[in-house]
């Protein structure tokens, strides 16, 4: 994966320079050789969910799943963590890292790596890496996540291929390997330290910005709400690319990518659970089942808004949790392809689960009568129209959901009857993804609800999602003992911590979470490697991909 932060599906709409290069034609995707390509066009979210614009190449800036692929495509990770949650040396920058004191140093050492002018990745440049990232402060997308950047004491490089790391104090090794260290991933000092930092900033959609990078493919062209068109890098330093050139076309609706892929337009798409039984008998192409990506659906009540104060009420989220059918979501609107998800850390794979999780041993589940309760002892009656109230307020909402999305909506309109069977009203709004995601951070009195998924990093620990202040925590819950438990899952060798938080976080109900769904692609005949193209962590290898001649 390429690790630059935790990987999360919401995205922040921010005031970006957005380049005006022209658009890339359509090329079809034909082998020109064997083995090779040619090009290869697919949609930004392939696994994770449907599609959506890319707004940010840099991965200072990043808060979104797909604006991570594009930026993964281009920088190398210091630490690429595969599909198991471990470490691949042979895809990382890194190629050795030793915590000499259990927990509080960490000596890295870096392999001979190449940026695409033919300039030497060097220990510096994960040091200019960390200057930028402490100075746009909350700004960074990783901010908080992993401890960055507030619990480095030091960085320092005793040479060009050796660096070390040295807290302020003691943490749990595995969280910080997995979670703080892939951020510290290099950047080109020598093509970037001209431009201070508002230049950075304002460079972050322009392709003329990224001329040097270091990762499988080059920037060569975006094209706002269009696409963006990628090369192979002749400079990079693992395995060779079998293809010319690489388009992530923006599509916006399952429909459009599935319309795409038949017409040739696209080689590869999600294919709408709806859809499946009839995509999977299409001439020439194929349908490829992924293994779930490490995320789940996630219903955000606001806290923080007055006009939804009732969320402030563990007793009122819980109802929320137990009124949801998930078993009923997974087999009608997800026709199967989904798992169950009560808490912050998703089922597969279950090497981060508690032993309540992995006995399916929640505090929640479907049971409305218990939810009917919930809502009884904290006050609530239904009213002639049978919806919940107290003191003149009902419980009543409106769920904001990205537009053109079949399977959110759903969802949603699974989770509307569900509730209203217990007393809750919901209305449901379809707004923009981009749009909807920039007001839920910018405007906290302007929504309600919101259905996103949430996707994890490689270690599932909630400190920048659920403490006091974290920086994705949006919603504006608080809660001390939390606090108190996230920070032992980061700071105490061992699972323990983790395992206190998860169940404590699926008692909570800080989001309500919902399952998480298991896609399947419908890929052109020809086209090989997807299922290692695609990492559930979220990021993509591109080297995997090779072509055949499709069967005539």
């Amino acid at each position: 994966m390429a690790d630059f932060r935790p990987r999360r599906l919401r995205a922040w709409a921010a005031a970006l320079f957005l380049s005006a290069a022209p658009a890339f034609a359509q090329t079809p995707a034909l082998p020109q050789e064997p083995g090779n390509c040619g090009t290869i066009i697919i949609p930004p979210g392939l696994g994770i969910g449907p599609g959506a614009d890319i707004t940010s190449f840099n991965p200072l800036f990043i808060t979104s799943a797909y604006n991570a692929e594009a930026a993964g495509l281009m920088f190398e990770s210091l630490l690429w963590i595969n599909r198991d949650h471990q470490i691949n040396w042979q895809r990382s920058i890194a190629s050795s890292v030793t915590t000499p004191d259990a927990g509080k140093t960490y000596d890295v050492t870096m392999r001979p790596w190449l940026w695409s002018d033919g300039v030497p990745v060097t220990s510096q440049d994960v040091l200019y890496a960390f200057k930028l990232i402490k100075a746009y402060g909350t700004s960074y997308a990783g901010y908080g996540a992993g401890g960055m950047p507030g619990l480095i004491a030091s960085l320092t490089a005793s040479d060009a291929a050796h660096f070390q790391v040295v807290l302020k104090h003691r943490v749990n090794p595995d969280w910080f390997i997995l979670n703080g260290l892939p951020q510290l991933a290099p950047l080109p000092e020598h093509a970037w330290a001209r431009y201070n930092t508002d230049q950075i900033w304002q460079g972050q959609s322009s392709p003329a910005f990224f001329r040097v990078s270091d990762g499988p493919l080059l920037l060569s062209g975006f094209t706002v709400g269009v696409d963006a068109a990628f090369i192979p890098n002749p400079r990079y330093g693992g395995a060779p690319m079998h293809f010319k050139r690489f388009i992530m076309k923006f599509e916006n609706a399952e429909g459009q990518e599935l319309q795409a892929v038949e017409s040739g337009d696209l080689d590869m798409s999600n294919l709408p659970f709806a859809l499946y039984a009839q995509a999977a008998h299409l001439p020439g192409v194929h349908v490829l089942t992924l293994p779930p990506a490490y995320a789940w659906q996630e219903l955000i009540p606001n806290l923080a808004n007055p006009r939804t104060r009732y969320f402030g009420d563990v007793r009122v989220r819980q109802a929320i949790a137990d009124a949801i059918n998930q078993p009923q979501i997974i087999s009608l609107a997800m026709h199967g392809h989904g798992l169950p998800d009560y808490g912050p850390v998703p089922v597969v794979p279950p090497i981060f689960l508690s032993p309540a999780a992995k006995a399916g041993n929640y505090p929640v589940g479907y049971n409305p009568a218990r939810a009917r309760a919930l809502l009884a002892a904290a006050g609530y009656a239904p009213g002639v129209d049978g919806i919940a109230h107290k003191g003149g307020q009902k419980i009543s909402f409106t769920l904001e959901i990205p537009a053109g999305q079949p399977l959110r909506i759903e969802m949603a309109e699974l989770i509307q009857q569900d509730l209203r069977a217990v007393g809750i009203a919901m209305q449901i709004r379809q707004v923009e993804f981009n749009k909807m995601l920039s007001q839920m951070v910018h405007e906290p009195h302007a929504w309600e609800a919101i259905l996103v998924g949430e996707s994890l990093a490689a270690y599932p620990s909630g400190e920048d999602l659920f403490v006091t202040g974290g920086y994705l925590n949006n919603n504006g819950y608080s809660d001390k003992k939390m606090d108190a438990l996230v920070a032992q899952s980061t700071e105490e060798p061992g699972m323990a911590g983790l395992y206190a938080y998860q169940d404590y976080a699926s008692a909570q109900q800080p989001v309500i979470f919902l399952p998480n769904e298991q896609y399947s692609l419908l890929v052109r005949n020809g086209l090989h490697g997807v299922g290692d193209f695609i990492n559930p962590l979220g990021g993509w290898a591109p080297e995997k991909l090779f072509c055949t001649a499709p069967a005539p």
